[in-house]
């Protein structure tokens, strides 16, 4: 399949794709580190979660799930900068620390931790998660990866291969309504968070961004 034709997300086809990224693994001197992008509630987490289980369940320990939340801004930060109705907008990472340690961890050579955003706190917070001696490949996510702006265009550098994961920003905003529901929000607070800060990432993320390696969808999905 050649990297214009959308890829479908069925289990053969991550299969598949998995095995051939251990496989490709074992010739490299670095780690093969890729990103997942695409808009809020596309579902990155769910397809960089389920791409690096799929390496482990093959091989223990080859993949580290290293997702771009962990490089949230501290809340006091955001608050301070008034930045905080915004949060998740490009400007409220911490996208050198990001891009960092993902360079850094490019070398085999290079172990340790990495932060994770914590759904308790809301903050990021320094994870037991570790990339070990095993780890062969790095799995990433974000809404930004694509992005052809400085830092984030940095990333052309640092990763392997970034998929871009086409869901329509209407499918998108449903499964974000449903997610903010979820929660405890009404529906009117979650439409007005939607209008005044995932709209306008959304819209950003969508009115430019480099050429990614692969298009994937979810089966079914528009």
């Amino acid at each position: 399949m050649d990297a214009e034709t959308p890829l479908t997300l069925t289990d053969n086809a991550i299969d598949e794709t998995v095995r051939r990224w251990l496989d490709d693994s074992k010739q490299r001197n670095e780690r093969f580190v890729i990103g997942v992008a695409g808009i809020a509630a596309s579902g990155k987490s769910t397809l960089a979660e389920r791409l690096a289980k799929q390496a482990n369940q093959i091989e223990p320990g080859v993949a580290a799930f290293i997702p771009m939340d962990g490089f949230h801004l501290r809340n006091d930060e955001l608050i301070a900068k008034g930045w905080k109705p915004r949060k998740g907008a490009a400007f409220t990472y911490d996208a050198e620390a990001y891009i960092d340690l993902l360079r850094r961890y490019r070398a085999l050579s290079q172990t340790g931790n990495y932060p994770l955003y914590c759904r308790d706190v809301h903050e990021p917070v320094l994870s037991d998660e570790r990339v070990t001696v095993d780890t062969r490949i790095i799995v990433t996510e974000g809404q930004y990866l694509l992005c052809p702006v400085a830092p984030w265009s940095d990333l052309a550098e640092v990763l392997d291969a970034c998929w871009w994961l086409d869901v329509s920003a209407e499918t998108a905003r449903q499964w974000l309504m449903k997610r903010d529901l979820s929660v405890g929000r009404t529906p009117e607070e979650a439409e007005a968070k939607y209008q005044r800060n995932d709209r306008l990432n959304t819209d950003m993320v969508l009115s430019a961004r480099r050429t990614p390696d692969r298009v994937v969808r979810w089966p079914g999905v528009a």
